[in-house]
């Protein structure tokens, strides 16, 4: 019982200060288009669609097709590029939150029913008999596309489950060393285990451009550096297969994600580059929910806050919005939303399935 006080007393302590920043930390101008009523990502010119037009901001060159792609972002990312794979470099956060995110993923696909759909059919679609164990490649008969994949963490993790992965990114610099990691691993050869993994230098739209789907897009703390959040999520959505899931991550835009991921993480512990974070470009999951929702053409099944522990120095799910718990068992598992979601978290949907057309016998 003295244990689960001292919890309580923890969770109410990050409670307050959670309100003491929300009342002291001005919400800047920039951020204001995400917090009128009702919040639409068509209410400012970030987040207006410009999938048909050219863009002329100062970031990309107006004849540019590319434009989702934020080039200051990709330079700053690229930049970095030959530490991806240090475990104690700039990236270092990213690493401790992969299991997390490899367990929400794996979680999200059981419950859409994608797992035992594509399992059961893998050695019947090949025509040959099943030759690797379930259990352990979890993932096999799935594709997976990883937008904005950076150096490989969660492809090369996906890959390792079974899954034939995709990672795309817009910097040739990330791509090269993530193929160069790649190599060093015999299971992501598509030969010793059923996962194989390809990497592409190309843009979301123009891999949309070669009229390809999968079953399951993710694209993980990438919407929060693209120039155009609505194109973005309009071209995510397509990628996907009907029936198929699309999975995404980012941070929520309140005082307490300011604190932890700019203030904290960037200006005082260096836990990563001073500039690698813009709060004004963060996404709240209600927005996230209704952007997804109308853009991607996908129904939103669940959101689901995760934290970094810094007694345990690792990240933890908390309980999502349908009442289920995490299965962490950490302090940050015991907490929900709204203040689970007030950082950093994930969301979860579903594409339907595909309509045929109805032809009039009359006509």
């Amino acid at each position: 019982m003295a244990s689960i006080g001292r919890i309580t007393t923890r969770i109410t302590r990050v409670s307050s200060l959670h309100r003491v920043l929300r009342r002291s930390i001005p919400q800047p101008a920039t951020a204001r288009f995400l917090t009128t009523t009702p919040r639409t990502f068509h209410s400012h010119s970030s987040f207006n669609d410009t999938t048909t037009t050219t863009t002329t901001n100062n970031n990309n060159n107006k004849e540019d097709a590319i434009y989702t792609v934020n080039k200051e972002e990709i330079a700053k990312f690229a930049a970095m590029s030959d530490e991806w794979w240090a475990p104690q470099g700039p990236f270092k956060m990213l690493h401790l939150m992969n299991p997390p995110r490899i367990r929400y993923i794996r979680n999200r696909l059981q419950a859409s029913g994608a797992l035992s759909k594509k399992n059961g059919a893998f050695g019947a679609e090949s025509g040959k008999k099943e030759e690797f164990s379930v259990g352990r490649f979890p993932l096999q008969g799935l594709s997976i596309l990883d937008v904005g994949c950076g150096g490989g963490l969660l492809a090369e993790a996906l890959a390792r489950l079974g899954a034939k992965v995709t990672g795309l990114d817009a910097s040739i610099e990330n791509i090269q060393m993530a193929r160069i990691h790649a190599k060093k691993d015999p299971l992501l050869n598509g030969v010793s285990a059923p996962g194989s993994l390809e990497y592409r230098h190309q843009t979301a739209e123009q891999l949309l451009e070669q009229g390809q789907q999968f079953d399951v897009v993710c694209s993980m703390e990438v919407i929060e550096h693209v120039e155009n959040p609505a194109g973005f999520l309009k071209v995510l959505g397509q990628l996907v297969k009907p029936e198929g899931d699309l999975i995404l991550s980012t941070i929520s835009r309140t005082p307490l994600s300011y604190f932890l991921t700019i203030f904290a993480a960037e200006h005082v512990m260096r836990m990563v580059p001073v500039g690698t974070h813009h709060w004004s470009k963060y996404i709240n999951p209600d927005e996230l929910h209704k952007g997804v929702e109308e853009l991607s053409k996908c129904e939103v099944l669940n959101i689901q806050g995760i934290g970094f522990n810094p007694l345990s120095g690792q990240w933890e799910l908390t309980r999502s919005r349908d009442g289920s718990g995490s299965t962490e068992g950490g302090l940050l598992g015991l907490m929900g939303p709204p203040l689970a979601e007030a950082s950093n978290y994930f969301l979860a949907a579903k594409k339907p399935a595909a309509t045929t057309a109805t032809v009039d016998a009359s006509s």
